[in-house]
């Protein structure tokens, strides 16, 4: 049986920020290192992937030593904008941002509108990232099922 993974909450942060800035992301369960590196899949094209290798190759050589983390997929960090939306008291404003997201490119566009409300900027800021490391605990817990059935 192999023991329950236990990262601190720190590490726990640490691996939400990394992943909603584009990285892949591993907890190393021995050494209890966080490794990342750029994901090729969301907006890192063409990264020097000569200066990420040992990283990329201790990772792909022992998967089974590490705990893997994805980031968030499009349509489930729309569902987080939608809800911190729908939470905003002012009506007006609510319905201000719910008719942006509408728009092409809704990511875009909602970063440009809480450009004009910075209140509701680092409210947003707070919210995605305590979204983030909620994500990042499920994860882990997910993992922990996983590889320890028995205890749950």
């Amino acid at each position: 049986m192999m023991m329950q993974v236990t990262i601190s909450q720190e590490q726990i942060k640490d691996i939400a920020q990394e992943l909603d800035g584009g990285m892949k992301c591993f907890y190393h369960i021995s050494t209890s290192e966080v490794k990342s590196y750029p994901d090729e899949l969301r907006d890192h094209g063409g990264f020097e992937e000569e200066f990420w290798e040992d990283i990329i190759k201790q990772v792909e050589s022992s998967p089974d030593e590490f705990v893997a983390f994805q980031s968030l997929e499009s349509f489930e960090s729309f569902r987080v904008m939608e809800t911190f939306i729908n939470n905003i008291e002012e009506v007006k404003i609510q319905h201000q941002f719910l008719d942006t997201i509408q728009l092409k490119k809704p990511f875009q566009q909602f970063k440009y509108l809480l450009a004009d409300y910075p209140a509701l900027r680092e409210q947003w800021f707070d919210f995605k990232n305590l979204h983030l490391v909620e994500y990042v605990q499920q994860q882990l817990k997910s993992y922990n099922s996983l590889h320890n059935p028995e205890k749950d």
